[in-house]
């Protein structure tokens, strides 16, 4: 079913019944669902996201472990009429030049003009609102906690020695308040029995006035105008009511306008770095930038709208993400957040000396599918490997000795001893583990080309750091791997999985997939291989998808239509392969259908589907990373 009005723009919106169900609406050639997140603002330990409707659906704080936020609304009452923004298609605005966003809207002859920014420092959302128009004007803010990650056991109050509204559970507080006196206030019941929540409340342009609440509970706070007018609002967060008072006092003392410019002035410096890369690269840094944690860890995506599939979520470390997006940020200069990574990660390696899957962002083994019961352990090889090889990159560019020898022994040489180990002897190939897709246990290509990559980036520490025997039992185990990838080239294309029994290979999985194309990427083999070549034209003649790369023949994953999904990563890998062969031209126009195909915010997803939807997570870090190293790799011919 289909119901259709036109915009202030001429855009056609569309509410849509089909595929993952919502609302829709179209932008250029694709759809949005209004449920897709379109803004992230952070600074590694308070991190916030909005969707394309403008509702902030994800808060994150002191980590991105739990998300704390469920939905907060903002609502507009003029004349004795009432509109909450998210249902006026608000224009969105997310600056290429700093991590800040800017939204404006009509109603009822009011013109409305939102900026938000996460102070660069503290955990403190700063909301600066313009008012245009003429009369009464009352704003509403309203707040739908899910602190810890649940709707219970939690306290909303009004504090009218502030004055402020807080809801806390344990050491999560949080505070909202104004420069602008509060006009009226409400917290009450949501989703118990018969209540929906204390944001139906403020439709008639009235708050009740209740003080305080417990259990599942919202609150709603309104400011009475008369414009033009300008004020702030800001949501903080802290361990205890003490400290968000102080840094509410903080605040005011400041006040919430220098904040602002503050964040805005710092991220323009933290760009100048790179003052000539295009305004996409500037974004993708600052997606980057915005999901990296304080402590280092770096989700794969923030965004929450996945749990509804299966309860679980995309924000855990995956090292295979982190690694490219750690290497994006080398490439571009950036020495600290990939450090924070490094330091993450020392505390991480099991027994053996490898990775775990998936870990949370506060460092504990994230939940996982991989099953126990086989001989199988619950990994993916290639994120053990993967680190070792960013960890070179980053050192060959910075050369920063006193700070990388602390790895060494700990973290460097285990990961690699773990490598040459977990092989078959006379073969060379790894042992099986799960591959990078995370659905079927085997000996796959990527993972042996990263096994490969990080022994030779071991081989190189080890040179460095005069251990010449080391080097020498590395850089055998990686001779060993490399003449083990010639089993995978089938005479047409690279398989993407072995299975081996008894020293011998018994299946060979010859479905065309995408990431066989990361051989010349991480130096594995040339790419004027004819192997490499012949499999590049193998992979994109079965795998082409209205403009990008399937991942692989027949991938279900979250497809929308009879044909699998585009996604971004594996369209930009044959982007770098034909950067790598010096077919720039090629490669920039695989470049630029990502860049047309992400949100007019400039995020981009995990994938696209063939009618232009996005089914799943958005942003993911991975893409934004890739996007990163594909501009590089254009401009200098090498990754």
């Amino acid at each position: 079913m289909l119901r259709e009005y036109n915009d202030s723009k001429g855009n056609t919106l569309v509410f849509r019944v089909a595929g993952i169900g919502g609302q829709y609406f179209i932008y250029e050639d694709h759809y949005v669902n209004v449920m897709t997140r379109c803004v992230t603002l952070g600074n590694g330990s308070l991190t916030v996201m909005a969707d394309c409707s403008y509702m902030i659906r994800e808060l994150y704080y002191p980590t991105a472990t739990l998300n704390h936020a469920e939905a907060f609304r903002i609502g507009i009452w003029k004349g004795g009429e009432f509109a909450w923004i998210h249902n006026l298609n608000p224009e969105i605005d997310f600056p290429d030049d700093n991590l800040s966003s800017e939204v404006k809207l009509k109603f009822n002859g009011i013109e409305l003009e939102i900026m938000d920014a996460v102070d660069f420092s503290y955990p403190i959302l700063t909301r600066e609102i313009k008012v245009n128009g003429n009369g009464e004007v009352r704003i509403f803010f309203a707040q739908s906690f899910n602190i810890n990650g649940s709707a219970a056991m939690e306290t909303a109050a009004f504090d009218p020695k502030i004055p402020a509204v807080m809801h806390y559970k344990r050491d999560k507080w949080f505070l909202i308040s104004s420069d602008q006196v509060i006009y009226q206030y409400a917290t009450g019941y949501k989703e118990t029995g018969t209540l929906i929540g204390t944001w139906k409340d403020a439709e008639d342009g009235y708050l009740s006035g209740n003080p305080i609440a417990q259990g599942s509970v919202d609150s709603v706070i309104s400011f009475s105008v008369n414009p033009p007018a300008q004020f702030h609002v800001w949501l903080l967060a802290g361990r205890n009511y003490k400290e968000v008072k102080e840094r509410n006092e903080y605040v005011k003392r400041r006040t919430a306008r220098k904040l602002l410019n503050r964040t805005k002035d710092y991220w323009k410096a933290w760009l100048t770095k790179v003052p000539q890369v295009p305004p996409f690269v500037k974004k993708s840094l600052l997606v980057l930038a915005s999901h990296w944690q304080s402590n280092g860890a770096v989700p794969a995506s923030l965004d929450g709208d996945i749990m509804k599939f299966n309860r679980d979520g995309y924000n855990y470390v995956w090292h295979r993400d982190s690694a490219f997006a750690a290497h994006a940020l080398t490439l571009m200069g950036y020495l600290d957040m990939p450090r924070a990574l490094f330091d993450f990660t020392i505390p991480l390696l099991t027994e053996d000396g490898c990775l775990f899957q998936k870990y949370t962002c506060d460092g504990h083994w994230g939940s996982t599918w991989h099953p126990w019961t086989s001989q199988i352990p619950p990994i993916q090889e290639d994120e053990t490997a993967l680190m070792l090889y960013v960890m070179w990159e980053h050192f060959a560019r910075f050369k920063d000795v006193d700070y990388i020898k602390k790895f060494y022994r700990p973290l460097i040489k285990t990961m690699a001893e773990f490598l040459v180990r977990y092989r078959y002897q006379g073969l060379g190939l790894p042992f099986p583990s799960y591959d990078l897709w995370e659905e079927r246990a085997g000996v796959h290509l990527f993972t042996t080309a990263a096994v490969y990559a990080g022994l030779r980036a071991a081989a190189n520490f080890a040179e460095f750091f005069g251990e010449e025997d080391v080097k020498a039992r590395y850089s055998s185990a990686a001779e060993e791997v490399l003449r083990g990838i010639q089993r995978f080239y089938t005479g047409e294309n690279f398989a993407r999985t072995l299975w081996i029994e008894n020293g011998k290979v018994v299946k060979v999985d010859k479905t065309a997939d995408a990431s066989t194309l990361i051989l010349p990427i991480l130096g594995v083999l040339p790419i004027d291989d004819p192997r490499v070549v012949e499999n590049k034209k193998y992979v994109e003649s079965k795998l082409y998808v209205a403009g990008g790369l399937a991942r692989y023949e027949g991938d279900l994953y979250m497809r929308t239509t009879d044909k699998p999904n585009a996604w971004y990563i594996t369209t930009l890998w044959l982007a770098q392969n034909y950067a790598l062969e010096g077919n720039k031209d090629k490669a920039s126009s695989l470049l630029n259908w990502v860049i047309s195909k992400s949100l007019k915010t400039g995020l981009i997803p995990e994938q696209v589907s063939e009618r232009g939807d996005y089914p799943s997570v958005c942003p993911l870090v991975w893409s934004h990373a890739e996007v990163i190293r594909t501009y590089y790799v254009i401009s200098n011919g090498k990754i």
